[in-house]
């Protein structure tokens, strides 16, 4: 036995010699086209996030194709049509909307466009497509401009500390923020509010010590103050196939107390529903 682990061990001892110098030779020619790579996605980008400033793009072929898969199938999740201008507040979060994804911005005929960070916009490859997925930054002057042309403005008003709190699982956790109300009263628009139950389930986050404190920093400094890393279906980067369910209601206020009061109604009365993946077929 002991002839037969030195002689595995020479063996590994010779591959590690033998690839050492390829994987050093591998690096040196690799970081040219890296810096050149990296140098011309962020000439794109700057490119693209000029041309386009102010641009909304709700109606493309990739927007159009995409509105045509069955996303609501994949959790289940109900679907919500908005047909009058308008914003809609979803909560929460979560790790990636899903349910104001698959639920309302791409659906058959939908033009909703969706608010996301703007940093987003400067990602090499899905900074360049998601506006053409209907999305645009969520800055105050550009989300005014879309409602002005007649669009519905998708908005996740908890935003950053919100999928920080995702971690929990708690779907009633919320960031009470007031910026789109102050918008919607400007524009003169009204307001939806939807709350989807089961989003927090549609990813499992390592719940990290210090929760209340990172939640804060992160409302600060709109930095995700989480452990990178979670899983999905499978253990993969898919959401998880659980049921989902959003629950609309139309605010006629443009008070903040009142709308996280109508928010917390919502809340109440799907905490305790049961859903099933068949009454979500629609």
């Amino acid at each position: 036995m002991n002839i037969i682990y030195l002689f595995c061990f020479v063996i590994l001892v010779f591959c590690w010699i033998w690839l050492l110098p390829i994987l050093c030779i591998c690096i040196f020619f690799s970081v040219p086209f890296a810096l050149f790579f990296l140098s011309t996605s962020i000439m794109i980008s700057l490119t693209l996030q000029w041309w386009f400033h102010g641009q909304v793009t709700p109606n493309t072929w990739l927007r159009q194709w995409v509105n045509c898969c069955p996303w609501y199938e994949w959790f289940p999740c109900n679907r919500i049509s908005i047909h009058e201008t308008s914003i809609i507040a979803v909560h929460p979060h979560g790790l990636l909307c899903c349910g104001a994804l698959a639920g309302i911005h791409f659906i058959p005929g939908s033009q909703t466009v969706f608010c996301v960070a703007p940093l987003l916009f400067y990602i090499p490859i899905l900074g360049w497509c998601i506006r053409a997925l209907g999305c645009i930054p969520a800055r105050y002057d550009i989300m005014s401009g879309a409602l002005k042309q007649g669009f519905s403005v998708i908005v996740v008003p908890g935003g950053v500390p919100e999928l920080v709190s995702a971690e929990t699982g708690d779907d009633c956790q919320t960031v009470q923020r007031s910026g789109f109300l102050r918008l919607a009263h400007e524009i003169n628009v009204k307001v939806h509010c939807v709350f989807v139950k089961g989003e927090c389930a549609t990813f499992t986050m390592w719940k990290a010590p210090f929760h209340d404190q990172r939640v804060q920093l992160s409302l600060k400094s709109n930095i995700p103050f989480v452990f990178p890393m979670f899983l999905g279906w499978y253990g993969t980067w898919l959401p998880k196939r659980v049921p989902l369910f959003l629950n609309i209601r139309r605010i006629e206020t443009y008070d903040k107390q009142e709308y996280y009061l109508q928010l917390q109604h919502l809340q109440k009365k799907n905490k305790a529903l049961k859903i099933s993946k068949e009454s979500l077929k629609l």
